[in-house]
């Protein structure tokens, strides 16, 4: 993959990156969202939800580095493709400890006298922290990984 790739230009690598990033976070924003608004909802909806998931989790990892060659390079749409296939195995981890809170968490801290601050400080980002980190060296590699295979494949 070295040769093809040594032949372009960086910037094709970049503006292929930046698209697949793209993709990724407005997947997971949306995935998030459907969370926040099932979890008060229905909890049953959110196990449909995990479920989902982990079904498209190594599908969409394939079939993120395989969609260049299978589509042909679609310029910057094709890039937002591949950044979205990739959501489901970068929400997984989060989707499970958000899971695992319990629902009154943050309305005990605020009751005991927490603010918006400390609420973030001594809640959710011990909570968050290790899976956060995770997820983003995890999404870095693949969004590399993805540009790398578009770039090579134009």
């Amino acid at each position: 993959m070295l040769p093809p790739l040594s032949t372009h230009p960086l910037g094709t690598l970049v503006a292929d990156g930046c698209g697949t990033a793209l993709g990724l976070v407005m997947a997971c924003m949306l995935v998030l969202g459907a969370q926040a608004l099932l979890h008060r909802a229905w909890p049953a909806r959110c196990v449909l939800l995990r479920g989902l998931m982990l079904a498209l989790m190594l599908p969409g990892l394939a079939l993120a580095l395989l969609w260049p060659g299978l589509a042909g390079h679609g310029g910057g749409m094709g890039s937002v493709a591949q950044g979205a296939l990739v959501a489901p195995a970068a929400l997984w981890p989060l989707l499970r400890v958000l899971d695992a809170v319990p629902p009154g968490l943050s309305r005990t801290a605020r009751g005991l006298g927490a603010g918006r601050l400390a609420l973030l400080r001594l809640v959710w980002r011990p909570l968050l922290a290790g899976p956060v980190a995770g997820v983003g060296a995890f999404c870095a590699v693949m969004t590399v990984l993805c540009a790398m295979a578009a770039v090579a494949l134009q």
